[in-house]
């Protein structure tokens, strides 16, 4: 009975409500469960306030990391556009914004410019335009870090692309963009030429 007393002293304890953090609270209400017999209430009650503890201090951390994602294409209408042929390597302006989560991609420039330094997903599709051939690559500040090629179908009205997707460690500042080298085209209608990327994580600098 004095126990049942001091528990109902006490505050209840206050759990943190995350979707990243269910597995985790999961796992510690069971390790308490599988406790409980041979523990008292009290050393049960202050066992779950040192893991919640925890918990909210990665929630916290979790939630200050930086968010960053975005998709977009080559045109903005629906019309059907051929992008190309130039007499130079040409950086593709993918004009279209679906997504761009933390503004890291400048949709005047179709530059990509990494805000913290981490690791990093993107990924490029290129479909073939009127010149026959979709010769492009993706550049970390002017070097080739994936490429694509593709040519074209000689039937009327079927077009084939090329896809390509590389991790990169990039530091904070680094540029990454799309290039289309001299003498190809890409095609697009605002929906199959893409350029995408997103952060899977940071990397501490320390």
């Amino acid at each position: 009975m004095r126990t049942s007393q001091t528990s109902q002293q006490t505050s209840p304890t206050r759990f943190v409500e995350s979707p990243a953090m269910e597995s985790v609270l999961a796992v510690v209400v069971l390790l308490c469960c599988c406790m409980v017999e041979t523990q008292t209430e009290s050393e049960v009650d202050g066992l779950l306030r040192e893991l919640t503890a925890r918990v909210e201090k990665l929630e916290s951390e979790y939630n200050g990391k930086p968010k960053v994602a975005f998709t977009a294409s080559v045109r903005v209408s629906d019309e059907h556009y051929h992008l190309g042929p130039f007499d130079k390597y040409t950086t593709v302006v993918y004009k279209k914004v679906t997504t761009n989560i933390g503004e890291a991609y400048n949709p005047d420039t179709g530059v990509f410019t990494a805000l913290v330094r981490g690791a990093y997903y993107f990924t490029f599709t290129c479909n073939v335009g009127n010149s026959g051939k979709a010769n492009a690559a993706l550049l970390k500040n002017g070097v080739n870090m994936a490429a694509v090629y593709e040519t074209a179908n000689p039937k009327p009205n079927i077009y084939h692309s090329g896809t390509n997707g590389v991790i990169l460690d990039l530091v904070e500042g680094d540029k990454v963009y799309v290039v289309l080298w001299s003498g190809s085209c890409i095609f697009d209608n605002s929906r199959i030429s893409m350029f995408s990327g997103y952060l899977l994580f940071p990397i501490d600098n320390k």
